[in-house]
């Protein structure tokens, strides 16, 4: 009996440990699973990530064009934190920031991403600062106005702090930012930078290949310093010198261009902008040439020096308003235009001008594409 109960007992023990073999090939079945549908505590911090990440590409994408989003290059950052200092830009993103500490317009999905907030929202006391806010009038007024504001609180502040701006905006010269910024008693710097001799890097250079494109405007570069700033960063003629270089570096490789002109319409407005200028740069150098050669009593006519060749007639130019003429954009560029000019009409200026600004940052010249239709001179009685 003895016998049988340990052979009993035997076989129960061997039931029960493959019956624990059974579980612990269950459990581990199960933590595969878990592992590759993403759960657990690794998966969820994964999915949270996703979907910050989702939340904030779609953000972005949302916006009415990448343009919004171009920065200045590597090359030029080089200087300007190596000659004055810049430790935060304020109109950045997670997609394109450059420095650790940055503003950005959307803190609720970049804030995870390192954003500071809003640039019109920040109090810095004393630094450096980068600020290329995107070409939206209201947005640069904005700027130019903050800008201001604080300069002029470090007047009553203690010790007069060391606070520094490097501003980078569109020549237009007719925007109340360029005017407010270049009139500043604040100002030490004022560089303009011609479209042709820059470029910019793609708000959208993280989705393709070529970093750099050109720019589509002239482009200023304002400095504005308090006296203590100015002494810690000095603005001297080399600095000038030092940020056209960088600018200039920025521009894309005419392969890049070709690929650009390939496959991007606001790449071929810009390349068709810069062909215009480079075209009335010829015209008004061979006038000037026209007026200082021949003519008068030195240059020929009655002394017998050589006669003045006339100057040749040029064709009549095509009009945009010549059918035929006018190449059409892509269809959602086509509807932009005219909801620009459906703006201009119920006189809502600033979301034109938004659209005019988010267009041109693409290389299309709103006013080109559709130029403002001129009122016939009434009947004379």
């Amino acid at each position: 009996m003895r016998g049988h109960a340990a052979a009993a007992q035997v076989e129960d023990d061997d039931e029960e440990e493959g019956e624990d073999e059974d579980e612990d090939e269950d459990e581990d079945e199960d933590e595969d699973d878990v592992a590759a549908s993403g759960g657990g505590n690794g998966g969820d911090a994964r999915t949270a990530l996703h979907l910050r990440l989702f939340a904030m590409l779609l953000r972005y994408r949302s916006l009415d064009g990448h343009g919004y989003q171009a920065a200045i290059g590597q090359p030029v950052w080089d200087v300007l934190r190596r000659r004055l200092g810049v430790a935060c830009e304020g109109f950045a993103s997670p997609l394109n920031a450059h420095l650790p500490a940055y503003g950005s317009a959307f803190s609720e999905v970049d804030g995870v991403f390192g954003s500071r907030g809003s640039f019109l929202g920040l109090r810095p006391q004393g630094g450096s600062y980068e600020a290329n806010p995107p070409f939206v009038t209201p947005v640069m007024d904005a700027c130019a106005q903050h800008v201001l504001a604080l300069l002029e609180a470090t007047e009553t502040a203690p010790g007069q702090p060391a606070l520094s701006f490097c501003v980078v905006l569109p020549g237009w010269r007719e925007s109340a930012a360029f005017t407010l910024l270049s009139d500043s008693k604040w100002c030490t710097l004022r560089v303009l930078i011609a479209a042709d001799d820059h470029g910019f890097c793609d708000g959208a250079s993280h989705e393709r290949q070529d970093p750099y494109r050109h720019s589509p405007f002239d482009t200023s570069v304002f400095v504005l310093q308090t006296p203590k700033a100015a002494r810690k960063w000095p603005t001297d003629p080399s600095l000038e010198v030092e940020l056209r270089a960088a600018f200039r570096a920025c521009r894309p490789s005419s392969t890049a261009v070709g690929r650009q002109l390939k496959h991007d319409a606001g790449a071929r407005g810009a390349q068709a902008e810069q062909q215009r200028r480079k075209a009335k740069r010829s015209r008004d150098d061979e006038g000037d040439d026209g007026e200082g050669k021949g003519g008068g009593a030195k240059g020929g006519g009655a002394k017998g020096g050589r006669a003045k060749e006339p100057k040749k007639r040029r064709g009549p130019r095509m009009s945009p308003k010549q059918p035929g003429t006018r190449t059409p954009l892509d269809d959602a560029t086509e509807a932009e235009l005219t909801r620009w000019v459906t703006l201009k009409r119920k006189g809502d200026f600033s979301g034109a001008d938004a659209i005019r600004a988010a267009l041109a940052a693409r290389g299309i010249v709103a006013d080109k594409e559709r130029p403002a239709k001129k009122a016939k001179p009434a009947p004379s009685s």
